[in-house]
């Protein structure tokens, strides 16, 4: 008899896994190169932000610049044909309108978005005029206490404003009418005006005019500058 043969089966599979330590031999080239382009994108991202901000920054500027600078110039420029001497408060006519335009604009937004000697001056100007007018409503006040106290009659009421908004000495005879006594108008109404708190008030409104009517003078030119550039373009 002969022995059964022995059948074997295939051998069993071992699991296999991958060998440690592992391929290290790409690692830090790919470090390398997704830094870099990291860095790349990082670098473009900032560079279109930039120049977003830049472009809104310009927009802005040109906005606020067209709705004041030559506005603005054309108030500046036109000459004073007569002056009002009746309302202490009220600044005059140029102060006024170019106050009103200055805060009717953006001027802060566009400072802050670009700032020039344009905007400096502006807004200095506009801290002079804010001044200017403190001052006037201080010294319409302390005239207002005098007439408050003591009973005036109303032409020197008006010798007083006139006076002490710069009329000359012409004007004031001419305002009085003929029936009044000018000389008597004219004593009452300087015992106002040389009052301790009423000349303390008409020197500040005088010392804030100067300088309100210094900075219009060196804001001009640079108006001037900014309109013929855009001109140019």
């Amino acid at each position: 008899m002969t022995a059964p043969a022995l059948t074997t089966g295939p051998a069993p599979l071992l699991a296999t896994g991958p060998t440690w330590p592992g391929d290290w031999s790409t690692f830090w080239p790919d470090m390398v190169i997704g830094c870099i382009t990291g860095l790349i994108i990082g670098l473009a991202l900032w560079l279109l932000d930039i120049w977003a901000a830049q472009r809104h920054s310009r927009k802005v500027a040109r906005r606020v610049s067209l709705r004041i600078v030559q506005p603005l110039l054309l108030v500046l420029q036109r000459p004073t044909y007569t002056q009002g001497f009746s309302e202490i408060a009220v600044l005059p006519r140029k102060h006024r309108t170019a106050l009103s335009l200055i805060e009717q604009s953006d001027l802060d937004d566009w400072h802050e978005e670009l700032a020039t000697e344009l905007t400096e001056t502006l807004r200095d100007y506009r801290g002079r005029l804010w001044n200017l007018q403190a001052d006037a409503d201080d010294l319409e006040q302390a005239v207002e206490r005098w007439f408050t106290v003591h009973r005036t009659p109303p032409v020197v009421r008006e010798w007083v404003e006139a006076r002490l908004l710069g009329a000359s000495d012409d004007y004031l005879r001419v305002m009085v009418r003929a029936e009044d006594d000018y000389d008597e108008i004219a004593a009452a109404g300087g015992q106002i005006v040389s009052s301790r708190l009423v000349r303390k008030h008409a020197r500040a409104y005088g010392q804030a005019l100067r300088k309100a009517d210094r900075t219009r003078q060196r804001l001009m030119p640079i108006l001037i500058e900014n309109v013929r550039r855009r001109s140019n373009r």
